[in-house]
């Protein structure tokens, strides 16, 4: 018997590695195409600016360099731990933990409702295209024992992590996006978790009406039932990681506001500093490596991938804040900005139109928070909007009308056994449907005068 667990315990490590390399090959080319793609907007945008400006071509370069620079040099060690952060959850099986205990607690009446909020959870620490990676086998399992089709689990676990990783840092589109607009991380993690949870909710809803019955794939049964003699971390443990994060750096905020200029204000603004909050995550994270903590596949290995994973969202939120260095100095988004006011547009819908228009053309959320981030910097002053509410704005509809030119859209689709019009239905509808509701708070909140 134990022969035989270890063989199922091989075949599924063999399994989920595989489908994972294959996934980071094709994600890491796809995210290099969007980065050059970038690079050249780049600079053909700053070519055709010096023919109307008095800029010279040869201060291009000195543009891309600075405006670079000064965008990614605060935030280079944050977004290198959060892509620990979710490396480390996700190799010691904190995030099948967090799934698994969530399932546990409201029952397989309502299992839809824990797989999305699982999704929504890890979405914050994990890309989204590696929580559906981490987790099918889990929803595949629980969608047999239950009768539901996967166009109802595969996408409610799918949109469920897009939100977070639109919404909430320290995923790297609003990571960057938060540092282009000036709003500190212990504001905009905040109210990401505000504004994301009645998208969640209403994309739940939306994904319960899926009625047409799609079967999991077998692979990934086997793969769950395999995986179920791995002894997975404890309950506490593995939220703790994610939690404990959030908490130091809300809890920071607050008590130093309360306390100003005391020494416990100032050790509370220290500790819940991003750097110091997201590095007590990952040490958490590390402790539940167990007996491998000192080996070289955690301490050289997972560092390795957690690097590679951040080097591309680092090059594409440089080259934003690098674009954004342009329009800028150009002074087009004024000219712009004033002329939506002058016929009388609330200027909220602005960034909202622009994200939304990034991220169908180019199908990446990271890069259309990032670059709507990074162009409507110049026009929230003549907009009449604050840099909160343009952060909530992007970050909202940088998920809406996802379709087959993103990556997010076909691992959801492709592993939840969904064809292609069914994906478009599941996976794009719902998350347009959180995203139309994402925004909707967001321009509520900015009417009301809150954000």
């Amino acid at each position: 018997m134990r022969r035989l667990l270890h063989v199922n315990y091989n075949h599924c490590f063999d399994f989920v590695f595989c489908l994972c390399c294959r996934y980071d090959l094709l994600n890491h080319q796809v995210q290099a195409q969007r980065g050059l793609a970038l690079l050249f907007a780049t600079l053909v945008l700053a070519i055709g600016l010096t023919t109307v400006t008095d800029a010279k071509l040869a201060s291009i370069e000195g543009t891309i360099s600075s405006g670079f620079s000064s965008t990614i040099k605060s935030i280079v060690i944050i977004i290198f731990l959060g892509c620990l952060l979710g490396k480390l959850s996700e190799e010691t099986g904190a995030a099948q933990a967090i799934t698994l205990s969530i399932v546990k607690l409201v029952g397989k009446k309502n299992v839809i409702w824990a797989i999305a909020f699982s999704g929504f959870i890890l979405g914050i620490p994990i890309f989204s295209d590696t929580v559906t990676i981490l987790l099918i086998p889990i929803v595949s399992n629980l969608a047999l024992e239950t009768g539901a089709s996967m166009m109802q689990y595969g996408a409610a676990l799918g949109v469920g992590a897009q939100i977070t990783h639109a919404l909430v840092a320290p995923t790297p589109g609003p990571l960057a996006a938060a540092a282009l607009l000036g709003v500190p991380l212990s504001t905009a993690i905040p109210w990401g978790i505000i504004v994301s949870l009645p998208g969640c909710i209403a994309s739940t809803i939306f994904c319960k009406q899926m009625k047409q019955m799609v079967l999991p794939k077998q692979e990934y049964v086997d793969a769950y039932n395999a995986e179920k003699e791995i002894k997975l971390p404890g309950t506490a443990a593995s939220f703790a990681p994610i939690v404990v994060p959030l908490i130091l750096i809300v809890s920071g905020t607050i008590i130093n506001l309360q306390m100003p200029d005391t020494f416990i204000g100032d050790l509370f603004a220290f500790i819940g500093s991003p750097l110091a909050a997201l590095l007590t995550g990952c040490i958490l994270a590390w402790i539940l490596t167990g007996p491998r903590k000192t080996s070289k596949l955690v301490l050289n290995d997972w560092v390795d991938r957690a690097m590679e994973s951040a080097a591309m969202p680092l090059f594409v939120t440089g080259m934003g804040g690098a674009l954004a260095q342009f329009i800028k100095d150009a002074k087009i988004a004024e000219t712009i900005a004033e002329a939506i006011v002058g016929a009388s547009i609330p200027g909220i819908f602005v960034p909202i139109v622009i994200s939304v228009l990034v991220h169908v053309i180019t199908g990446s959320t990271t890069l259309a928070v990032a670059t709507a981030g990074a162009l409507c910097l110049p026009m929230i002053e003549t907009l009449g909007i604050t840099p909160l509410a343009t952060f909530l704005a992007v970050s909202s509809a940088g998920m809406m009308f996802k379709h087959g030119n993103s990556s997010a859209f076909w691992v959801c689709t492709s592993l939840s056994n969904m064809s292609f019009t069914q994906g478009l239905i599941a996976v794009g509808g719902g998350c347009t449907v959180a995203s139309i509701v994402c925004c909707i708070v967001t321009v509520i909140l900015s009417f009301a005068g809150i954000v």
